[in-house]
């Protein structure tokens, strides 16, 4: 056996971003450079890549919340996301390698529940490591002809920490600023929302919000003059939420299954969130 053919599990640099999005690109996904990049600085020893030579082959992130806590206190909250093998390199366990490191990773970090948001085709394998699936849900989207809209950034506003403290169940402000520095946001007396710029679809999320008729006002104002095609993921229980998507023109187009394993379930109050931050952070 050479060394072109051992797996290398290690963790992710910069460096690694361009090949890392060649498998995204594969893939199909809506993530830009710059989600990589978010993710990756915000826990810069929680990202992973897997090698065989020198070809990047698969790659795995995490994202904990609250971002920074005492020495010793456990983490409520974390998530596993941008869990990407090339085609060519499948059914070698270079997923499962991956996933495992993103577990041990987490676990030694003191995390109490971890998450992740799979689909159909990876859902048995997350079972067999042990996660358990909380909720289904569906990407909704709205259908155009025309090239994706270039979101405006309007920076970090003051978003409404203590509705979204309820509504995810646990501190995530952190993570908050750091998507509304790249996103147009919008906030009122009763929530917040967030629109940002991806690679086939303009996003519409995180929305937080007290109830439908405020989520509705914050979506209109976002999709204001957004004319490309627009996804939205939105929780299935949360039945006014779908609601909101079906009056604006959106479909279901994907099923989704939050998923979670540790030492205790931490669940939020669905019927404030209108819209997910994103499948790989939540």
């Amino acid at each position: 056996m050479t060394d072109k053919d051992y797996v290398v599990v290690r963790t992710m640099l910069e460096d690694d971003l361009p090949a890392a999005d060649e498998l995204r690109a594969i893939a199909g996904w809506n993530q830009l450079p710059t989600d990589w990049l978010r993710v990756l600085r915000y826990q810069p020893d929680g990202c992973f890549v897997a090698t065989i030579g020198n070809e990047l082959v698969g790659t795995v992130t995490t994202t904990s919340y609250p971002h920074n806590v005492g020495i010793g206190e456990s983490v409520p909250l974390a998530w596993i996301g941008m869990m990407l093998v090339h085609p060519d390199q499948r059914r070698r366990g270079i997923g499962s390698s991956l996933m495992q490191r993103a577990v041990d990773y987490l676990n030694a970090s003191g995390v109490e529940c971890i998450k992740l948001d799979a689909t159909p085709a990876g859902e048995p394998v997350y079972a067999r490591l042990g996660f358990q699936p909380e909720w289904r849900f569906n990407r909704w989207q709205r259908p155009s002809d025309d090239s994706p809209a270039v979101v405006p950034s309007s920076g970090p506003e003051t978003l409404l920490s203590d509705l979204d403290l309820a509504a995810f169940g646990v501190d995530r402000g952190a993570w908050l600023n750091t998507l509304a520095a790249d996103s147009a946001v919008v906030v009122n007396n009763n929530g917040f929302g967030m629109m940002r710029t991806g690679r086939v679809a303009t996003y519409l999320g995180p929305m937080t919000a007290d109830g439908p008729g405020a989520a509705g006002e914050i979506a209109d104002t976002l999709l204001s003059g957004i004319h490309g095609p627009v996804v939205w993921d939105m929780p299935s229980p949360n039945a006014a939420g779908e609601q909101l998507a079906r009056e604006r023109g959106f479909e279901p187009v994907r099923d989704l299954t939050r998923m979670w394993m540790g030492q205790r379930l931490l669940a939020p109050e669905l019927k404030y969130q209108f819209g997910l931050a994103d499948p790989g952070a939540g």
